[in-house]
């Protein structure tokens, strides 16, 4: 009979999980990482009432309620939830970086900026956000 030199900790090893995955509960898209390189969470993912929301997933409903509001007018009201979603999410990133995301110009984002400081929704910040 051979004889088992294996020890505990060689099988913790063999039955740990290769792999974690992460499923968007809307659309259904899955990022996986090996185990020993996981994040915590996919960075942009969120969980909401025990259901994960990929990035895209999030500013696809931003943008959805805002354009089904009272006065919505259309692309004008999407863009600017989405700006102040990207703003709250990233508070430090630049308005270039902003601007990209939301499709449009960095002067949007500047004034979209200054609005949520002045309103208390986003701390005033020490670095410049023009580059």
């Amino acid at each position: 009979m051979p004889e088992d030199n294996s020890t505990i900790d060689d099988v913790a090893l063999i039955d740990a999980p290769r792999s974690r995955s992460w499923r968007c509960s809307d659309c259904n898209v899955s990022v996986s990482f090996a185990a020993d390189r996981a994040p915590i969470q996919p960075d942009g993912w969120v969980k909401k009432s025990n259901k994960w929301l990929c990035l895209r997933c999030q500013r696809e409903r931003v943008m959805d309620r805002a354009a089904s509001g009272t006065g919505a007018d259309g692309w004008a009201s999407r863009r600017e939830a989405l700006m102040e979603f990207e703003l709250l999410r990233t508070p430090d990133e630049s308005d270039v970086v902003i601007a990209k995301r939301a499709n449009c110009s960095t002067g949007h984002v500047r004034k979209a900026r200054q609005t949520l400081i002045t309103a208390g929704k986003l701390p005033k910040s020490k670095k410049s956000k023009a580059a």
